[in-house]
C-alpha cells in the first residue's frame, strides 16, 4: 500500500503448547475465556441474543462486549464478573472499536448510528448519525485523532471525537465489512462483500492499491498489532494473509475450510492469528505457514467474535 509500509517477513511459529489467551462470543449468547494452554478459564451468558462483538482493554483485565440485545457490556476478565452493562442502541450493536489509550469506545449498530463512550464509566459522549444503513466495522487511527467506519450503505466515513467529518468515500460496490490502519496512520485498508481489498491514502482518500479475492464477499478483515499483515476471511472458508509494499500486494492462502470465517483477531505478537466461524470452533493459526496449531470446540452456537488478550 502506498505510504503504508507493512514488512513481508514472515514470524517463526509458536514454541509447543504457548498460545494468546483469547475470548470468544457466539449466537449461543455466551462468552468464553480460554488460557494460554487453550483451556477454558470462564464461561457466561453475556447477552440475551448473539454476541456481536468482543474487545480488550489495554491493559487486558477486562473484557468489552456487544449484542444483538442491543447493549454493552463490561466485565472482569480475573473473575468473569460484570463490572457495567450500557443500555446502548436502539438496535443491535455490530460492532467496537477502543482507542489504543482505553479511553474512547466506539460502538456501532444497525440503526446506523456510532456512539462514543467513556469505558469506564459507561458515560455517553455523543452519538454520531454516521450511516444511511446498518454500520458494520468501525477502526480508531493508531492516535484515536480520527475513527473510520464502513456501512451496509457501501461508504467509509471518517470522523474526528468531535463528531465532524474528515471524509466519506464511496470505495465499493456492497456493503464494507472491514477496515484497519496502517501503524503510522497514513493508509486507511477496507474490506467488503465485494470481494477487494483496498488501500487508501489517507492525505486524500484517494485509491492507491486494490486486489480482487478468489472469494466473491469478505466477512473479516484485521491488521496485526504492528501493521505488518493483514488478515481477511470469506465465505470460501480460507484465510488469507496479506503483506503489502507500494501497490504490489501478496498473499498466502490457507486450505479451505468446512465453514465460514466469521471473525478473526491477531496475537499481539503477530505470530498467531485466531479465528472462528460457523463451525463452533477456534482455531489458531501460524502464519508462517498458515497450519492449525491448535483447535478448541469452544461452543454450542457459531462463533461470532474473537479477541485476542493484550496483557
Amino acid at each position: 500500500m502506498a505510504a503504508c509500509a507493512l514488512a513481508a517477513v514472515m514470524s517463526p511459529a509458536r514454541s509447543s503448547g504457548q498460545v494468546p489467551p483469547v475470548a470468544s462470543g457466539s449466537s449461543d449468547k455466551t462468552v468464553k475465556l480460554f488460557g494460554a494452554t487453550g483451556a477454558e478459564t470462564h464461561s457466561f451468558l453475556a447477552h440475551e441474543g448473539a454476541v456481536t462483538a468482543l474487545i480488550f482493554t489495554p491493559d487486558g483485565r477486562r473484557i468489552i462486549s456487544a449484542g444483538e440485545d442491543q447493549t454493552v457490556k463490561v466485565w472482569n476478565v480475573d473473575d468473569g464478573s460484570l463490572e457495567n452493562s450500557i443500555d446502548a442502541h436502539e438496535k443491535p450493536v455490530t460492532c467496537l472499536s477502543l482507542t489504543a489509550d482505553g479511553a474512547t469506545l466506539a460502538s456501532g449498530a444497525a440503526d446506523g448510528k456510532i456512539k462514543l463512550w467513556n469505558p469506564t464509566t459507561g458515560k455517553l459522549i455523543r452519538t454520531i448519525a454516521a450511516h444511511a444503513r446498518a454500520v458494520r466495522t468501525l477502526a480508531w487511527s493508531p492516535d484515536g485523532a480520527t475513527l473510520a467506519s464502513g456501512g451496509d450503505d457501501r461508504v467509509i466515513q471518517v470522523w474526528r471525537p468531535d463528531g465532524s467529518q474528515v471524509a466519506s468515500v464511496v470505495g465499493h460496490d456492497e456493503p464494507v465489512t472491514g477496515l484497519a490502519w496502517s501503524a503510522d496512520g497514513k493508509s486507511l485498508i477496507s474490506g467488503a462483500a465485494d470481494g477487494y481489498v483496498k488501500v487508501w491514502n489517507v492525505g486524500d482518500f484517494g485509491l492507491a492499491a486494490r486486489y480482487r479475492t478468489a472469494d466473491r464477499s469478505l466477512s473479516a478483515l484485521v491488521s496485526s498489532v504492528d501493521g505488518q499483515f493483514i488478515a481477511t476471511a470469506g465465505t470460501d472458508g480460507r484465510i488469507r494473509i496479506w503483506t503489502v509494499s507500494g501497490t504490489s500486494i501478496t498473499e498466502l492462502v490457507s486450505k479451505m475450510l468446512d465453514r465460514r470465517i466469521q471473525c478473526m483477531a491477531w496475537s499481539r505478537d503477530g505470530k498467531v492469528l485466531v479465528t472462528g466461524g460457523s463451525d463452533r470452533s477456534l482455531r489458531y493459526w501460524n502464519i508462517q505457514d498458515l497450519s492449525v496449531v491448535l483447535k478448541i470446540n469452544a461452543h454450542e452456537g457459531a462463533v461470532t467474535a474473537v479477541a485476542v488478550n493484550p496483557g
